[in-house]
């Protein structure tokens, strides 16, 4: 779920290092940054890690762990390399991963653009002169950006993976680097959490924009966790009264670039509609964490199905677009039920500005 989406023309290594230091971090040839994800169909808060190379030194299992694999393997330190050997060592890593992946490694870096805005260095591992794994990263002035690593699907069980970040991090400490960024983990336990293992992280606070030791909220209390359990709450009080409910997530937050393009658009994660049966407008309900309160909106609700431009594409499934064109902010509310009330008493009713 990208929030929002920046294509520079330009990047210096000082200018890379700010972004990473802000919560940013590259998608191809743009750099993105959110504060939520959709994962295993929940909405889920992200949390922006980092590792301050100046005060971290590995553990004494990752060290072992470490020279088990360099018996094992050759290690070498490089420019990118974009060959056939890495395509297709990526071929076979994205069937494995699974999920949704870049399709090519040409993709991954963002054509030539991408590859003429960073600067994206390798660490390759062989075993004899077959590569089983391999590394990208991008270097600023005093940070390194942990782009992709993927390794061979036959050699899983030496931890490839992880040792290429491991190798990543020895190699930004030796070349004097402050900060290692290998992008975000979730509020809950998840497939990310290796990123934990690496030594004591540190995390962005979405708020207040520091870094800090820990976790900026406690299990459970996050901010995507707050936002679904208030909308559920509502969600049930509506559907005790008698309103008809749908929820969405948000598309303008899922398509990178659409929220730029419709204006007055809705930029809340889950979209909680209640439509009018009198005409097609309807009343949007949001979560305001920091008033602790319910806001509601009148406009318009969107639904769209993009079918794939070319005829002959039987593989890309239709997309749905759902969205929400904010007319006019109708109030604040304390509860789910003063919601409830709300819909059910004055909704029938309601009649959007334009219309009247």
């Amino acid at each position: 779920m990208i929030a929002q989406r920046l294509e520079p023309e330009a990047l210096t290594p000082a200018e890379l290092d700010e972004y990473l230091a802000r919560g940013w971090y590259r998608i191809g040839r743009a750099l993105i940054t959110t504060e939520y994800l959709v994962s295993d169909g929940e909405l889920r808060s992200t949390l922006w890690t980092r590792l301050d190379l100046h005060h971290h030194r590995f553990s004494s299992s990752l060290r072992k762990r470490m020279a088990r694999n360099h018996r094992r393997f050759r290690v070498e330190v490089g420019d990118l390399v974009l060959d056939g050997a890495h395509e297709q060592l990526y071929t076979r890593y994205r069937i494995m991963a699974g999920g949704s992946r870049a399709e090519s490694l040409a993709e991954v870096l963002g054509g030539e653009q991408g590859q003429a805005l960073f600067h994206t260095r390798e660490i390759s591992v062989w075993s004899g002169d077959t590569l089983v794994a391999f590394s990208w990263f991008d270097l600023g002035e005093t940070s390194v950006q942990s782009l992709i690593g993927v390794y061979d699907p036959e050699q899983r069980r030496h931890g490839l993976g992880f040792w290429t970040l491991l190798l990543e991090i020895a190699h930004a400490a030796e070349i004097g680097m402050r900060f290692h960024y290998a992008g975000y983990v979730l509020s809950e336990p998840s497939g990310m959490d290796y990123k934990r293992d690496v030594g004591s992280l540190e995390y962005l606070d979405p708020v207040t924009k520091r870094w800090l030791a820990d976790p900026p909220y406690s299990a459970h209390q996050s901010p995507a966790e707050i936002l679904r359990q208030r909308l559920d709450e509502a969600a049930e009080a509506l559907a005790r009264s008698g309103t008809s409910v749908s929820t969405f997530f948000n598309s303008a937050l899922q398509i990178p670039g659409l929220i730029d393009q419709v204006a007055e658009c809705a930029t809340t994660p889950i979209l909680l509609i209640c439509g009018s049966t009198e005409h097609p407008w309807g009343v949007l309900t949001t979560w305001e964490q920091e008033r602790e309160s319910y806001a509601l909106f009148s406009g318009r609700p969107i639904a769209v199905t993009l079918e794939s431009g070319d005829p002959e594409d039987t593989t890309t499934a239709p997309l749905e677009v759902r969205l929400f064109i904010v007319q006019e902010h109708l109030g604040d509310y304390p509860s789910a039920e003063d919601v409830a009330f709300w819909m059910r008493h004055y909704l029938p009713a309601l009649m959007p500005l334009s219309a009247s």
